[in-house]
């Protein structure tokens, strides 16, 4: 019985992928041959296969008769003139400028009427307030912030109880 993974069946298994790379690169040679994009020495290469390989001789026939019926299948008439095809362009042009302009020109105005009722413009009875003056003298006092001296006497913690919630380290520097 054999197995799949035998070592000589990998073996076979990469010859058989260095002859599809070699046919693979024999047919782009022949192909490019054809075209008439291939170098001097190229063009030496695959006369000799031409000249001395049947499969060659049979991918070349086979890629001639391809490049032939390419070239003899008709063209479809074109049904458009250059000139209908050039109005339709700067028709859609013209549409689109005038869907962005109408775009734009929406925008402004619903701006237009969100300000009018937000109060933003002048003359608005509702116009907002962002800074207000003191309204009583008690909140006409200045405020005072003590850096040093604090405005009201805060209580001493008993060392005790300072030791509990203060790390002593804290406490005597």
């Amino acid at each position: 019985m054999n197995s799949n993974f035998d070592a000589h069946n990998g073996s076979g298994q990469e010859t058989a992928r260095e002859m599809d790379s070699l046919q693979r690169d024999r047919f782009e040679l022949i192909s490019a041959y054809i075209d008439g994009e291939v170098t001097a020495a190229e063009r030496y290469q695959v006369q000799e296969w031409l000249a001395r390989d049947a499969n060659s001789q049979h991918l070349y026939a086979r890629l001639m008769k391809l490049r032939q019926g390419l070239h003899q299948l008709p063209v479809p008439a074109n049904q458009v003139t250059a000139q209908e095809t050039v109005n339709q362009v700067f028709t859609r042009i013209d549409r689109r400028r005038m869907r962005n302009t109408m775009v734009w020109g929406g925008a402004a105005i619903a701006a237009m009427f969100v300000s009018a009722f937000s109060g933003i413009l002048p003359g608005s009875q509702f116009m907002p307030r962002l800074a207000q003056t003191p309204l009583t003298e008690e909140a006409a006092e200045p405020l005072m912030i003590a850096v040093n001296r604090p405005v009201i006497q805060i209580p001493k913690a008993t060392s005790a109880s300072a030791e509990n919630f203060i790390d002593p380290a804290i406490l005597n520097p």
